[in-house]
């Protein structure tokens, strides 16, 4: 017969035994995951919060891409007003002196007299237009201007705080986050300026080669072959004939206050050395023929105050032309616009503005394993960790669609008339890690 014997226990404690050390481990698996999950929210977060930041930096330099366009092409339209003011002026002026010539023709009074009265009506109804156009697109370019300065007024260090603020606080308010003076802080603001005086001639310059021939110069010379010379002797083909000499354009005055436009004919004809001979050896102006002006000047009286285009060519042409000038006003003076402070290509090439972010989540906040409790005091200050960092670096850059930095021929670098900025994250600098650590004072940072 077996001998029986007594249970004793053994397995049980075994038993007890490996289940506390698998409650360890789930307590342990629970407790990581826990902090992972914070780990994770917070690189979120951080990214989302810098991120958000520098894309609202893109966005105000795209406005003023976008505005100083607007801005050159109301000058461009501006000076095209005020183009054809004088330019129907002059057409006026050559249908009437035509019509005084037309009238010893019977049989062409009627149509000069038509001619006349067409061109005075467009004159009439373009001078009304410029009237209405000139204050309307010159006071728009104003409001560009204000409103390009007021984007960059708003867009100080304290409003990119507030923004990390709320990002970080709309996805989990257990976060803070700051912006972190590893960059400058105020790097946004000194990116650009407000170019005003005499810093306005690059866009003065761009607007004045965008304009179109017509408008920029209009002027030529045609021999008068049904006009010989008379009263000296010719030495050449030229100086056989007369010349009908035709000077017109239309300019931005030097101090960049006016736009002004004038055209003006004559009829020229050569004159002899001098009395004792009688060789053809210059021009002079005999019959004035047609004549135009117009200037938009905020100043009061007006006038044409150069002539770029040698309009003096036609000095009697011009005189007149210069006395019944067309007076626009409304027009404010060439509008002010935003400029990034770069000022060479190499600087430009690689522009940005850094935004570098770093977010804490205190212990205090953190969740327990259990019933997404909060931890208790006791369980505080038994965690060696006591807030939970992350650093996240985001930055605003200027790159085309195309790729251009190959062709020297089209390159083109960061400036603020292409609408091209953007925005990403961007690894963080040893600066960015540094001023990191020592706010964080060495706790760990995922």
């Amino acid at each position: 017969m077996s001998q029986k014997t007594s249970p004793r226990g053994a397995v049980l404690m075994i038993g007890l035994g490996i289940l506390s050390v698998v409650a360890l481990l789930i307590f342990v698996l629970a407790r990581s995951a826990v902090i992972s999950n914070d780990k994770t929210r917070a690189i979120a977060l951080a990214d989302a919060a810098a991120k958000s930041v520098a894309t609202w930096y893109a966005q105000i330099l795209n406005y003023d891409a976008y505005s100083n366009r607007a801005i050159a092409a109301n000058e461009i339209m501006m000076a095209q007003a005020v183009t054809l003011s004088a330019w129907t002026q002059y057409a006026q002026t050559l249908a009437q002196n035509m019509g005084s010539l037309a009238a010893a023709i019977p049989a062409t009074q009627s149509i000069a007299t038509w001619i006349q009265e067409s061109a005075q009506i467009s004159h009439q109804m373009t001078k009304s237009g410029a009237a209405i156009e000139l204050p309307m697109r010159s006071g728009y370019t104003k409001m560009l201007q204000t409103s390009q300065h007021m984007m960059h007024a708003a867009a100080t260090p304290f409003a990119a705080q507030a923004m990390v603020n709320e990002v970080i606080w709309t996805g989990d308010s257990r976060f803070f986050g700051q912006i972190i003076p590893s960059s400058n802080i105020s790097a946004f603001s000194g990116f650009s300026r407000n170019r005003a005086g005499s810093d306005r001639a690059p866009l003065v310059s761009m607007v004045q080669q965008s304009q179109d021939g017509f408008t920029r110069n209009r002027g030529f010379d045609s021999r008068l072959y049904l006009m010989p010379s008379v009263g000296c002797i010719p030495t050449s083909m030229d100086s056989a004939f007369g010349k009908l000499v035709k000077r017109g354009g239309t300019w931005l005055s030097p101090d960049y206050s006016s736009w002004e436009a004038g055209d003006t004919l004559s009829i020229h004809t050569w004159r002899r050395r001098s009395r004792w001979n009688w060789r053809c050896s210059g021009l002079r102006e005999s019959i004035p023929l047609a004549w135009g002006a117009a200037d938009a000047d905020p100043g009061a009286g007006g006038g044409i105050s150069s002539d770029p285009v040698g309009l003096s060519a036609n000095p009697s042409s011009w005189s007149t032309a210069r006395s019944n000038a067309v007076d626009l006003s409304g027009y404010l003076g060439f509008s002010a616009y935003r400029e990034l402070t770069l000022g060479n290509d190499a600087a430009r090439k690689d522009a940005s503005v850094r935004v570098p972010v770093l977010i804490r989540l205190p212990v205090s906040k953190m969740q327990k394993v259990t019933a997404g409790q909060q931890a208790t005091e006791a369980e505080r200050d038994a965690d060696p960790v006591k807030n939970l960092w992350s650093l996240s670096v985001a930055e605003v850059f200027f790159q085309r669609p195309v790729d251009t930095l190959a062709n020297t021929a089209t390159r083109e670098f960061a400036n603020l008339f292409s609408p091209f900025w953007g925005s990403r994250l961007a690894a963080p600098t040893l600066a960015d890690r540094s001023v990191s650590l020592v706010m964080s004072r060495g706790e760990s940072q995922p």
